[in-house]
């Protein structure tokens, strides 16, 4: 009988303190494992759509702004203050030309359906300034909801005053704001082109 007793007491004896410390420890080793693993995952695919996002927005404005400005009827204009317009930009008179870039704030043009078109560009302001004025309804031209706008200029390049000017439109889009599931290394992305107007001087 006594020999039964000391047996149900060997039987029930449970894990020490190290078994169990070893067991959390093996626990917490594997959750570490795959938590990294998921939030490697996440954050490469939010990255990922943060850039989609970027060159959705910027390539769709580059090319509105620019198809607006080749195939316009008119040319209004190039302005620093949005009050006084040039039609042509700064260029070199020295015997051999060479082309000067001049940075403006605002084009104007007229468009297809005779609707007078303002872009504006406003480096100065907090956050930058990028708009389009379309008969009067002045609107973004990049989506910030879901960008952030960081930089744009326009500017103008004529090699001489029988050349037609050659507008150069550019901006930067980055993401629009960093969080822990994006990557703080998502470089901002330069969006540029140089459009020729059809109808200059016609």
């Amino acid at each position: 009988m006594m020999k039964k007793i000391i047996n149900l007491k060997r039987n029930k004896k449970g894990f020490t303190l190290i078994e169990l410390l070893a067991s959390i420890a093996v626990i917490v080793v594997i959750g570490s494992v795959i938590a990294g693993i998921i939030t490697s995952s996440l954050r490469g695919s939010n990255k990922t759509n943060t850039i989609e996002a970027i060159r959705q927005n910027g390539n769709y404005a580059l090319s509105q702004i620019s198809k607006n400005i080749e195939y316009a009827q008119v040319f209004n204009g190039l302005s620093r203050n949005g009050t006084n317009y040039d039609t042509s930009c700064q260029f070199s008179i020295a015997p051999t030309p060479t082309p000067v870039i001049t940075p403006y704030n605002f084009i104007k043009i007229t468009g297809l359906n005779n609707n007078i078109i303002e872009y504006k560009c406003d480096t100065s302001a907090s956050p930058v300034v990028f708009t389009v004025n379309n008969n009067g309804n002045e609107n973004a031209i990049i989506d910030t909801n879901s960008v952030n706008l960081t930089s744009c200029s326009i500017t103008c390049t004529q090699t001489n005053e029988t050349d037609v000017p050659i507008i150069g439109i550019g901006f930067t889009l980055g993401p629009k704001k960093q969080n822990g599931l994006v990557e703080n290394s998502t470089p901002p992305i330069t969006f540029q082109t140089s459009v020729t107007m059809r109808n200059y001087a016609k």
